[in-house]
């Protein structure tokens, strides 16, 4: 895989000046399993260049759960949540969001990001021990996405689980 594979429409076009070293960085790479210190600086250098590409906040988020750095992920989901709710038009806050609020069935665009961003943070605050917490966020991703475009039913039953062990 490639910097730039992780972008759905590639933030250059053959009409954008791209300086060198944004190309090069973009062709690098990325091998988030087995060199994931590499990848975090390639995702941070090429950050700074395209500071408005939600997508690099959003592989930071997802490789900092998945290596336990749960406080730099949520950062990072709060950011992308803040960022495309302004993008789409739409209330940063979840627990403020209706089905009627915004395109949530979108396939693209910030509302899919948002959902997606949902997702994310119940699944941290799943892992950092706020079962109940996460399981509020996922209740709201089930209302905004009832088709599940998202995926977030596997969270939200892992979710569940714990909050019924918790119980007993």
């Amino acid at each position: 895989m490639q910097l730039r594979d992780l972008f759905n429409e590639l933030p250059v076009t053959r009409a954008t000046v791209v300086p060198l070293a944004l190309r090069q960085l973009l062709n690098e790479p990325l091998d988030v399993h087995h060199d994931w210190p590499r990848a975090e600086g390639l995702l941070l250098r090429t950050r700074e260049l395209l500071p408005e590409a939600l997508e690099l906040p959003m592989a930071l988020y997802k490789m900092y759960a998945y290596t336990n750095r749960f406080s730099e992920s949520l950062t990072l989901i709060h950011e992308v949540l803040n960022r495309a709710a302004t993008q789409g038009g739409f209330n940063p806050d979840w627990r403020q969001l209706a089905p009627g609020n915004a395109p949530w069935d979108a396939e693209r665009g910030p509302c899919r990001i948002y959902l997606y961003s949902l997702k994310a943070l119940g699944f941290v605050l799943l892992r950092n021990g706020e079962a109940q917490q996460a399981g509020e966020v996922l209740e709201k991703l089930q209302q905004l996405d009832p088709q599940d475009r998202v995926g977030g039913s596997v969270v939200r039953e892992m979710a569940h689980r714990v909050l019924r062990e918790e119980e007993e």
